[in-house]
């Protein structure tokens, strides 16, 4: 009997969320949501510093998973969809209406990967081109939210 813990599969998978049987990424982007929405609760700078270290983390563990299973981008790996999420809802703030609009769009982008997330998810090995192509993702969300904020605020 093995009792041993998979540190490596718990961060992942973010805590078995990317072991849900049915759309994984998209419960891993709900998941960043969560996450988002309780970093900003605790202050507008800790989903600044909740993002680089998700990502690098990320890094890791995907190069670990693929190493040990030979897949390039299992679709169990979510913790990329958490910060692509993230980086998604930073200038959504506490606007529960842009929040749950810049989840729609980081899904629509993670989904078709507009150039260069493509590039990402095609051509960089390893757990870079695994959290790339979702951060690439997040910056293009991000960048509508922002649009959609200047448009509210100015309209």
């Amino acid at each position: 009997m093995n009792n041993k813990i998979d540190f490596n599969k718990i961060i992942i998978t973010f805590f078995g969320v990317g072991l849900l049987p049915i759309a994984p990424g998209t419960f891993g982007s709900l998941a960043g949501v969560l996450l988002g929405i309780i970093a900003f609760s605790i202050n507008n700078i800790a989903i600044y510093i909740l993002i680089p270290i998700l990502f690098f983390i990320g890094i890791i563990c995907s190069n670990i998973h693929q190493k040990k299973t030979g897949k390039k981008d299992d679709s169990i790996i979510v913790i990329d969809e958490v910060v692509g999420q993230l980086i998604a809802m930073i200038y959504a703030k506490d606007n529960f209406e842009l929040i749950i609009i810049s989840f729609i769009i980081f899904r629509i982008f993670d989904i078709i990967k507009p150039w260069p997330a493509s590039y990402a998810d095609k051509k960089i090995d390893g757990g870079l081109g695994v959290m790339l192509d979702d951060v690439f993702a997040g910056l293009y969300t991000a960048i509508v939210i922002i649009g959609m904020g200047y448009f509210i605020n100015h309209v």
